[in-house]
């Protein structure tokens, strides 16, 4: 026996087995076993300390926080107690505590437990940044970016910290602040996979879909088998119109968990966006395998039904979901659109008031209500329903602040558009014809954005205030009293047109007028006219057709109910018929 082998025979001896008597640094066995995740290995011998020494608060808090990892937080919150209360001053068990708290949903013991660690040691960043959590979780948000503020003036280079204020941000919609957040956490941590994610997500919200395409890219570099983060970079891939890569990343997420229903559901619409029904078809099947009851499955797979005018089959899902779900106002609209379609349009009818009275702002059941009740020769009750003399309102600007007159605004508007890097030509998946489209402008703060938001808004509050709970429009009863701005421009060439559309998604809707072709400020045909007649079934159900058509002119706002069936007449021109359309998305109920 050599001396390295009668050293470690030695030591051998000294140290007794595990599973009998505990050896003098049983302790550092336990921490090894915890850190390395060999959880119950560590559990035996915390528990075994402690019969020996109950007393001991370290491994009291070592073995808490082991079994909140094990998911006992009842055993947890006891043993880290016994701990604090042996070491009221240990601002670390109190953190710890304070998790674990979290992690039961008792927030308000949590949010107590990291003050009293704060009190303790008011320089302790991860405090701070644990309360920060905390007030977040409980919704006081103001007090929660204080703390997390607070933390990062401690620790200006905490990844986390900066995470965590890139998410209330993003929540917030404060894009811009969330997008400085996420990056200064990739400057601390570049290999940050979860940083990387979230700022391509904001990337998105905010527009900049090659910045978000590049962020999504490097987080897949880190993780390529992320079925969120491929899942997320096909919906910007399809936002720039590169519909072909956007598939083969769905059917990347399909591959790597052909069990996830939602996996099959997100490429089936994808197919559907493409015309490609059979195909689309055989993934909403596929997801119904993985889950019987997927509304979203069963409400895809009728909609291309319907397209198919297997109206008959459509209605049988849609009555299948409402048997799940019986408080979803989409599926009783979805339910009277196809009844309709069948020649059932009394029967319609019904349905689309379940929806109204389930969700009083619901846009396709009152688009489709308007025409339900044309088809039982129900005309007053329509003509309310699409009362564009009452509800289509024209705000004529004169000026915007900031610019010398509006010619000179609008030119910068229009250089905007232009130079936007979303203009689009023909965008998937829209109404437009012949132009091209950008992605989302308003959550840019840029001058000529903020000051059109600005003037939108002001006339958003002109507009509603023709409108009280007693009017003959029940649409806007309960008016919405905080609302945000979504929108996009649309450039029209000669030729160009929008197909008649409604916006399930808003509440009211709208369109500036930017540059507008001679051709049609001086003709009086209609062509390029903004047109609410395909509101009515044909022009012998309106009195009055011009009433429905806009002139458009450069500096002209118009706003109407989202649930008006609106296009755009083709047009020739020399010149392009630019303007920025914009929905208005209730806040809260």
């Amino acid at each position: 026996m050599n001396r390295e082998q009668r050293r470690k025979a030695g030591k051998n001896k000294s140290q007794k087995p595990l599973n009998n008597n505990l050896p003098e640094n049983a302790l550092s066995y336990a921490l090894s076993f915890h850190k390395g995740g060999q959880l119950q290995e560590a559990k035996v011998i915390y528990e075994k300390i402690i019969q020996l020494e109950p007393n001991n608060s370290q491994v009291l808090n070592y073995l808490g926080v082991l079994k909140a990892q094990m998911g006992d937080n009842n055993s947890a919150i006891s043993l880290i107690n016994k701990a604090v209360n042996l070491e009221p001053n240990n601002f670390g068990y109190l953190n710890n505590l304070g998790n674990t708290y979290r992690a039961a949903q008792q927030l308000d013991n949590a949010i107590d437990c990291y003050k009293r660690a704060i009190q303790l040691n008011q320089n302790s960043a991860d405090s701070h940044l644990n309360l920060g959590i905390a007030l977040t979780e409980k919704g006081i948000i103001e007090e929660a970016i204080a703390s997390l503020e607070k933390a990062l003036s401690i620790n200006p280079n905490h990844p986390r910290v900066n995470m965590t204020l890139g998410d209330i941000f993003q929540t917030q919609g404060k894009l811009d602040q969330a997008i400085s957040s996420y990056i200064k956490a990739i400057s601390i941590v570049p290999k940050n996979f979860d940083a990387l994610s979230s700022l391509g997500m904001a990337f998105y919200r905010r527009g900049n879909l090659k910045e978000s395409q590049k962020a999504y890219q490097q987080a897949l570099e880190i993780n390529p088998h992320s079925t969120e983060c491929l899942t997320n970079i096909a919906a910007t891939f399809y936002e720039q119109g590169r519909v072909d890569v956007a598939e083969a990343c769905y059917q990347a997420v399909v591959d790597l968990i052909p069990n996830s229903a939602d996996a099959h559901i997100n490429l089936g619409f994808l197919l559907n966006q493409q015309e490609k029904h059979e195909s689309a078809i055989k993934c909403y099947k596929a997801a119904l395998k993985q889950d019987k009851n997927s509304v979203n499955a069963m409400a895809g797979l009728a909609e291309i039904l319907g397209k198919k005018s297997e109206w008959e089959e459509a209605v049988k899902l849609y009555q299948k979901i409402i048997k799940l779900n019986s408080n979803s106002a989409d599926a009783y609209s979805q339910l009277g659109i196809a009844l309709r379609e069948i020649g059932k349009s009394e029967e319609a009818i019904a349905q689309f008031e379940k929806a109204i009275n389930i969700n009083h702002r619901d846009i396709k059941a009152y688009a489709h209500l308007g025409l339900a009740l044309q088809d039982v020769s129900k005309k007053s009750e329509a003509e309310l329903i699409f009362d564009c003399s009452e509800l289509v309102a024209k705000y004529q600007f004169a000026d915007v602040e900031g610019w010398q007159n509006l010619a000179a605004y609008n030119s910068d508007l229009k250089n905007y558009i232009i130079r936007h890097p979303t203009l689009l030509k023909d965008r998937p998946g829209k109404p437009i014809n012949r132009g091209s489209q950008t992605y989302e402008i308003f959550t840019d703060n840029t001058p000529v954005i903020a000051a059109l938001s600005k003037k939108i808004n002001s006339s958003l509050h002109n507009y509603f205030s023709r409108f009280t709970d007693n009017s003959n429009y029940q649409f806007f009863h309960n008016l919405p009293s905080d609302w945000r701005l979504s929108g996009w421009a649309v450039v029209l060439e000669s030729e160009g047109f929008q197909n008649s559309h409604i916006h399930p998604e808003s509440y009211c809707s709208g369109v500036y007028y930017i540059q507008v072709p001679n051709t049609i400020k001086e003709n009086n045909s209609g062509a390029g006219y903004l047109n609410f007649g395909t509101s009515f079934l044909s022009e012998l159900d309106m009195e009055n057709p011009d009433q429905y058509k806009i002139q458009p002119q450069a500096g002209l706002l118009v706003i109407f109910p989202s649930y008006f069936w609106h296009s755009t007449i083709p047009f020739t021109g020399d010149s392009e018929r630019i303007c920025i359309s914009f929905n208005m998305i209730p806040m809260g109920g």
